[in-house]
């Protein structure tokens, strides 16, 4: 009967001893340090108060069957008790140190891993569940804070707010090109020819001329509102019919000394203001009046001439 007892102790030391002695290492390897950056993961915040080492943030990524499997799967090494396993959380990243707790049974109450848990953006609850009969939902936080000389009604909450950082702002998108600094140039204008602005008082820009080039003028408006012509060849100023009619009828011999200074005025045929025939068709006909009325008072003479046979 003692035999039988020894050797069921062996077997149940045997398997705490496996459980302690269970590789740290892919726990190590799991998570990340930080918050969880949304709810898919669990956020894990150890605070080591009195024992050093500070406060310490893990995220246990996705899906979490329990508290000690986020404490776990968060990275940190944790070490359970020889009576009890990992039912109890003796030390966390070994502490406190084998001198001070040989993890035999129960931790005291004076010297334990006071364990918690919170919502997003909530406060820290003291668990009434032990670590592996509680199921932490996505998104949550679990808290373990060391206890020195306290009890549950003042044992220290965990030293960081259970609450997700706010994501970082999206960069301000970049300030569109100018071309140099100075203001965008105006688009061309239809058909690639230059814009020209508005005179002053005016509508807008000179049209183009019959011939298709750009900014040729047209007719000018004299005092009296009739078109002056221009010459298409040259563009200088063609005479208006006020400057036609005074001119001289009987030829090339009537310019006057005010009139020499301007252009010289020769086979102009202008319109008068009644609609009649032109005055140089006037002229011309009076001339062959004169040269048919000369001709025959020169046979007129011949013949008185002329003795009779």
């Amino acid at each position: 009967m003692t035999a039988r007892y020894a050797r069921a102790g062996l077997v149940l030391a045997l398997a705490a001893v496996s459980t302690l002695t269970a590789p740290a290492a892919a726990a190590a390897a799991a998570g990340s340090a930080g918050y969880c950056p949304d709810a898919s993961g669990v956020t894990v915040v150890v605070d080591f108060n009195e024992l050093g080492g500070g406060t310490v943030i893990r995220c246990a990524r996705g899906d979490q069957g329990t508290g000690l499997a986020a404490l776990k799967n968060a990275g940190f090494q944790i070490t359970g008790t020889l009576r009890w396993g990992e039912g109890f959380i003796c030390r966390i990243e070994g502490k406190p140190s084998a001198a001070a707790e040989k993890c035999v049974d129960t931790p005291p109450a004076s010297a334990y891993w006071s364990y918690w848990h919170a919502s997003n953006g909530g406060s820290w609850t003291y668990s009434d569940k032990g670590v592996a009969n509680r199921r932490p939902p996505g998104g949550s936080f679990e808290g373990w804070s060391f206890s020195l000389n306290r009890n549950a009604n003042d044992a220290p909450r965990p030293g960081a707010a259970p609450k997700r950082p706010a994501p970082p702002a999206p960069p301000p998108p970049p300030p569109p090109a100018t071309g140099g600094g100075g203001p965008a140039a105006p688009p061309p204008a239809t058909g690639g020819g230059p814009v020209a602005p508005p005179a002053q008082g005016g509508s807008g820009a000179v049209p183009p001329a019959p011939g298709g080039q750009p900014g040729a003028a047209g007719p000018t408006v004299g005092a009296t509102g009739i078109p002056t012509p221009t010459s298409t060849a040259t563009g200088a100023l063609l005479p208006t019919p006020s400057q036609v009619s005074s001119a001289p009828t009987g030829g090339a011999t009537g310019v006057t000394s005010s009139e020499a200074s301007g252009p010289e005025l020769t086979d102009v045929s202008a319109p008068r203001g009644g609609g009649g025939p032109p005055v140089g068709t006037i002229a011309g006909m009076t001339l062959l009046v004169l040269l048919a009325g000369g001709g025959l008072i020169a046979a007129r003479r011949r013949r008185t001439a002329e003795p009779d046979a």
